[in-house]
């Protein structure tokens, strides 16, 4: 009886944790070495930036800033994305982009 039991709780626990979906792992890389990645408005560090999504969260928005000027600025979604996949952040030289994100000005 107690046995059974046993069975019945290793089997239920290895289903919940079949259904658990492993963490989706972004790599941001930047050429530019001088230039800062934020991830959601946090400094999240230069060149090569590893992001474990949140399982909460499906949207994240990389900004890249050069000397203090916003230089990039781009929202990812979770959804599709491969686990460890490189995502080469593109910075054009001499680009920057307005306080409201929206609108392109060159220097």
């Amino acid at each position: 009886m107690f046995g059974k039991i046993k069975i019945l709780v290793v089997l239920g626990a290895l289903t919940m944790m079949g259904g658990c979906a492993s963490p989706t792992r972004i790599n941001f890389s930047c050429d530019d070495p001088t230039v800062d990645i934020y991830i959601d408005g946090e400094y999240a560090g230069k060149a090569l930036v590893n992001y474990v999504f949140p399982r909460s969260k499906q949207d994240i928005v990389v900004t890249c800033y050069d000397e203090g000027k916003e230089v990039y600025r781009r929202t990812f979604n979770k959804e599709g994305r491969m686990n460890n996949e490189l995502i080469d952040l593109q910075i054009q030289q001499n680009l920057q982009y307005s306080s409201s994100g929206r609108k392109a000005k060159t220097n």
